[in-house]
C-alpha cells in the first residue's frame, strides 16, 4: 500500500507541476496578445473600457488575462508588493536588478516582465533596491531580440522597441531594470474572476 501511496504522490505532483507550469508557447501567446495593443493610446489607469486607452500595467494585465483564469484585478498595482509576492514570476539572475550600463538584452526571454527603475523617490512605495536606492516607475513585457512592448507615456501610445534604446534615451529619468520570469502561471494572492479587459478597437 505504501508503494501505491508514493506513486500516487509522485504522479500527483507531476500533474500539478504540469498544470502550474507556464510553457514557452503560453509566454509567446502573452507577447502576441500584448502586441495586439500596439498603437493604442497611453492612458494612465486606463483598462480599455468605455473608449479609454491603456497604461503600462494595463498592457501586462491584458496579456495575462488571456493566458490565465484570473482577471486583472487579481494583481497588485503596487510593483514592490507584486514582486515581493512573486505574482508575476521570479527574479531573473543578472537582471534583477541590472543598471543600464550593465544590461544584457540577450538574456531576456519573451514574456519576461520588465520593471523600469529610477532614482526619483516614489512617496507611495519603498525603494525596490538599496544599493543604489531605486524605485519602480514603469513596466512592460519583453518580446524578442532585446525588444519590449510597453504603454509609452512619452510617445503617448503602446510601442514595441529595443529596451536598451529606450533606457539610453531616457537616461536622465531611468537607471535600469528589474526583471521577473513566469516559469509558472501567474500567482496572485487572490484569483478574481470578472469580465476581461475588452479587445482594442480596430484602428483605421
Amino acid at each position: 500500500m505504501r508503494i501505491y501511496a508514493v506513486l500516487a504522490f509522485v504522479v500527483g505532483g507531476l500533474l500539478a507541476s504540469e498544470v502550474c507550469a507556464l510553457t514557452m508557447t503560453q509566454r509567446a501567446a502573452m507577447v502576441r496578445h500584448a502586441r495586439a495593443l500596439r498603437g493604442v493610446a497611453y492612458d494612465f489607469g486606463g483598462r480599455l473600457s468605455s473608449g479609454r486607452g491603456v497604461d503600462c500595467q494595463g498592457v501586462v494585465f491584458y496579456a495575462l488575462e488571456r493566458v490565465s483564469k484570473c482577471g486583472w484585478k487579481s494583481y497588485s498595482v503596487m510593483p514592490q508588493e507584486s514582486i515581493g509576492r512573486r505574482e508575476l514570476g521570479r527574479p531573473v539572475a543578472g537582471l534583477s536588478p541590472a543598471l543600464t550600463f550593465t544590461l544584457r538584452p540577450d538574456k531576456l526571454q519573451p514574456g519576461d516582465i520588465v520593471y523600469i527603475l529610477g532614482a526619483a523617490e516614489n512617496d507611495n512605495e519603498k525603494a525596490l533596491t538599496d544599493a543604489p536606492r531605486l524605485w519602480v516607475w514603469h513596466m512592460g513585457m519583453a518580446t524578442e531580440d532585446g525588444r519590449w512592448i510597453h504603454a509609452d507615456p512619452y510617445s503617448g501610445k503602446v510601442n514595441e522597441e529595443p529596451l536598451l534604446d529606450f533606457l539610453v534615451h531616457h537616461a536622465d529619468v531611468y537607471s535600469g531594470v528589474y526583471v521577473t520570469r513566469l516559469d509558472r502561471r501567474p500567482r496572485p494572492k487572490r484569483c478574481r474572476r470578472h469580465p476581461r479587459m475588452p479587445a482594442p478597437r480596430a484602428r483605421r
